[in-house]
């Protein structure tokens, strides 16, 4: 089972382990975190202690957060998977509308020009 930790655990876990000198195999298993997977990310701090720090740009006036921890873990076919449905969102939000689940799993369809652009 493919786990999403957040950022700011795997920083805090490895500065408590590298820092404080906490227990590898005792934090791992406070946090349910399988070994391997807490010495990959102490291994990468160990390289840089920076690497669990978000990155984030500024492009035109845009917020880009460079480095987001979601997608770390992921295999290629799953980040495949997510980036066609970012171009998906993408080209209806030109077109002047976003597809929005409703209830019983129903779709439905939000425009934000008063003239069909479909």
């Amino acid at each position: 089972m493919n786990m999403h930790y957040s950022i700011e655990l795997k920083k805090k876990l490895c500065e408590d382990i590298c820092l404080h000198h906490a227990s590898t195999i005792k934090t791992a298993k406070n946090y349910n975190i399988p070994l391997k997977t807490l010495e990959k990310w102490i291994t990468s701090y160990n390289k840089d202690n920076h690497c669990f720090d978000s990155k984030v740009e500024f492009v035109n006036d845009f917020k880009l957060i460079t480095s987001d921890p979601i997608y770390d873990d992921l295999s290629n076919d799953e980040l495949k998977k997510i980036l066609m449905k970012k171009d998906i969102e993408i080209a209806r939000l030109k077109k002047g509308y976003l597809v929005k689940e409703g209830g019983m799993g129903e779709k439905g369809f939000i425009t934000f020009s008063k003239k069909n652009t479909k």
